[in-house]
């Protein structure tokens, strides 16, 4: 039996894609209680990783979040040692407040306690512990060197 070979047609394409990616949805992982957790209808969580032991996470409007992101509120006490440093955490105050609008990139990782404003980006990679005004981007600064190798016998 022949196969007629299908026109190429980016709408269909497109279509088809979407389709794949909402059935296969992730769901956010929930560490902690899960009554700390007050998400917007409108947000996308995807697959962000949300620790509630150690205080509330608020999530707004529009807010969406990339690949492996994470909102921690947990914290040890560095200054202990041994069996208390492990087994001692604070239980309250460590709370985390995304606003409308935020975007937090791919392998974000925000630490508690701290606000992130309104329509805020805070780019992939970075590591957040302090508030974040709104309409403000943080990413890291990377320095790019391009140096030409030098091999060994030329």
């Amino acid at each position: 039996m022949l196969r007629r070979r299908r026109e190429y047609d980016p709408e269909r394409m497109i279509h088809s894609r979407l389709s794949r990616l909402r059935a296969k949805a992730e769901v956010p992982i929930i560490n902690g209680p899960r009554d700390r957790i007050k998400v917007s209808p409108d947000a996308v969580l995807g697959n962000v990783l949300i620790s509630t032991e150690c205080g509330n996470v608020e999530i707004g409007d529009y807010a969406f979040f990339g690949h492996d992101a994470m909102l921690l509120t947990g914290g040890h006490d560095y200054a202990l040692t041994g069996r208390d440093r492990l087994c001692t955490w604070p239980t309250s105050g460590r709370d985390i407040v995304i606003e409308p609008g935020v975007w937090v990139a791919s392998r974000a990782i925000i630490l508690g306690p701290c606000r992130i404003g309104a329509n805020s980006v805070i780019g992939a990679g970075c590591v957040v512990n302090f508030d974040v005004p709104a309409d403000t981007i943080v990413r890291q600064r990377q320095d790019l060197v391009q140096e030409p190798i030098r091999f060994r016998g030329r």
